[in-house]
């Protein structure tokens, strides 16, 4: 009688270890989708803005997804410790800026690249004395700086 108890207990917990690991493929293949879609796109937009050729615009690809990846990792934080998730969020944007820069070869590229840049620090200047001017919080600060971002 023992062993019938164990192994119908065994046999309901495996069933709904299966269960679970079922439901979730559809939403991760699903999700999964939506990231090639969305790194498509932002590939696409990049390879026209610096006229990326063939190489660059493949390793482009594998930034945009990576990057698209790192958020999906973090968006839970957002709601459950902000100040993390502008951590990691800013540390995201850094290493894709600093991924993109790396592939970028001609002068053509980098002194687009520079300036793209260049009109991102001015426009957090601006946001930065506009928002201290309403003497709004350093978090409404920091989550209106990550908003500004290009690439």
């Amino acid at each position: 009688m023992k062993k019938f108890w164990i192994l119908l207990l065994t046999a309901i917990s495996t069933l709904s270890v299966a269960a679970q690991s079922v439901a979730t493929k559809p939403a991760t293949s699903v999700q999964q989708q939506a990231n090639e879609v969305q790194a498509r796109a932002a590939t696409d937009a990049l390879v026209e803005k610096y006229k990326l050729n063939a190489d660059q615009a493949k390793q482009m690809y594998q930034i945009q997804k990576r990057k698209l990846r790192n958020l999906a990792e973090i968006q839970a934080l957002k709601s459950q410790n902000p100040a993390l998730w502008r951590s990691k969020m800013a540390s995201v944007q850094e290493g894709t800026l600093s991924s993109i820069r790396r592939i970028l070869r001609s002068k053509e590229q980098v002194t687009l690249f520079q300036q793209t840049q260049s009109d991102v620090r001015r426009l957090k200047s601006a946001k930065t004395n506009e928002l201290g001017k309403q003497k709004a919080t350093q978090e409404a600060i920091d989550n209106a700086l990550l908003d500004i971002y290009a690439e």
